[in-house]
């Protein structure tokens, strides 16, 4: 539910890679599936650090031309009998008649991810409501699920908040990525259970660069040592889904990134590398390929010829491979800074909300966050081409920090699957977004 399979963002993308990866890495002989509210799926290839895994998907839908089985408030209905009824006949049958169904009343843990950033809504309390759906569906059913690590809030409504709190409460294992994050959650639950505190998962992301970087305009040799990475996020560019600067940035955005790049190319001799996260056609409000087309157009046809946009259709480990590469990243896609900072490359983030200082701070790097909400244009750039200028020091130190990253999120799966483990039964763990059979 919360990794997307065949979404355009690298970013969740990377998010149920990195939890197969890290489950794997805690049971390598693990049965690992993909729970999804989605159309029928083939398997998904996964690569992991023991090699590529074909991963099953089970899905759910809300179109009313969907197999009855498969409609996502048919699910619910049965799931509220399943709830009521405990005689296992009467379970059984009911499984029989839903693979999502079968699939969760088989499993040891259940866990919601949540695109890592969506447990708010901040999005839109549709969208927030959309996503508790298949949730609360697990929760009847298992009657409780387990909250992997992401940001918690924050919540514009009250009927979001206590949603929120509703799930929250219900959740056998709860886990935050930033300390902000931790306080919200732990304030929703009260004292009856403890938020653990972990880096995001996609720092655990297995790294592989492709063979070939394709870019706009072609070049030979790959990304050029010293190259500054610039990740350019459509949301933000088009002010939204509908427009109107959603987020409420004081940044112009659209102003900042000619500007800025403008001001790299003058005061260093780097080449620049566009890098969108989220592929889509051009015209979506999602699109960042389609925003660093627009940007570098603004561009003078001297200062395009140091500037290139990755143009090959990458998975999450290819574009974590590019980044690499880059000598110094900006970023505005939240992954994307995860994808430089856990492989040590010094990133600046351009923020448009919390979680960004959160994710930052746990690799000792809060200072390197500039909040477009409060920041202006001018200040914005001054303060990214300082950061610049300091890149080397914080290198070595933001190295062993990403290392610490990983290896506190394994030592988290390995302790969660391990306890699942000492379970009498033992079936598929399905993460929500991805499952997992402890044997």
């Amino acid at each position: 539910m919360g990794t997307p399979v065949a979404s355009g963002n690298r970013g969740v993308l990377a998010l149920g890679a990195s939890i197969v990866d890290l489950c794997l890495s805690a049971a390598p002989d693990a049965d690992v599936r993909y729970l999804l509210v989605h159309r029928p799926w083939e398997d998904v290839r996964v690569r992991t650090q023991g090699g590529v895994r074909m991963v099953p998907v089970t899905t759910c839908r809300m179109s009313h031309r969907s197999e009855l089985r498969d409609q996502l408030f048919w699910i619910l209905g049965m799931s509220v009998i399943y709830r009521i009824f405990p005689a296992p006949k009467i379970r059984a049958f009911i499984a029989s008649k839903s693979p999502w169904i079968a699939s969760v009343a088989a499993a040891d843990l259940v866990g919601d991810v949540r695109g890592g950033d969506s447990f708010s809504d901040i999005y839109g309390l549709k969208r927030f409501i959309l996503a508790f759906l298949p949730v609360f569906s697990v929760i009847l059913i298992k009657g409780s699920i387990a909250h992997l690590p992401q940001t918690y809030g924050p919540f514009r409504t009250r009927t979001a908040r206590r949603m929120a709190r509703f799930l929250l409460k219900r959740s056998s294992v709860l886990i935050a990525r930033d300390l902000e994050s931790q306080r919200i959650a732990q304030e929703l639950v009260g004292s009856r259970l403890r938020v653990r505190l972990s880096p995001d998962v996609a720092f655990a992301l297995y790294s592989e660069a492709p063979e070939e970087v394709f870019t706009e305009p072609p070049h030979v040799g790959g990304v050029a040592p010293g190259t500054i990475g610039v990740n350019i996020n459509g949301l933000m560019y088009k002010g939204g889904y509908h427009g109107g600067n959603m987020f409420g940035l004081k940044l112009d955005y659209r102003a900042f990134l000619p500007a800025l790049i403008s001001r790299l190319l003058s005061e260093t001799t780097a080449d620049i590398l566009l890098v969108p996260h989220t592929l889509a056609e051009p015209g979506d409000p999602e699109s960042d390929n389609d925003a660093c087309r627009l940007v570098r157009d603004l561009l003078t046809p001297e200062q395009q010829r140091r500037v290139r946009i990755v143009t090959g259709d990458y998975d999450a480990h290819q574009f974590k491979g590019i980044i690499r590469q880059c000598d110094f990243f900006i970023g505005s896609r939240m992954h994307s800074c995860i994808a430089a900072l856990s492989q040590g490359v010094p990133c600046v983030g351009v923020a448009y909300s919390m979680k960004f200082a959160g994710v930052f701070e746990s690799v000792g790097m809060k200072d390197w966050v500039i909040d477009g909400r409060v920041t202006g244009c001018s200040a914005t750039i001054d303060a990214i081409l300082a950061l610049y200028q300091i890149r080397d020091a914080v290198r070595d130190d933001l190295g062993s920090r990403a290392a610490e990253a990983g290896q506190t999120l394994r030592r988290i799966f390995g302790e969660m699957v391990a306890g699942v483990s000492r379970d009498e039964t033992a079936g598929v763990i399905p993460v929500t977004g991805t499952a997992v059979s402890a044997r």
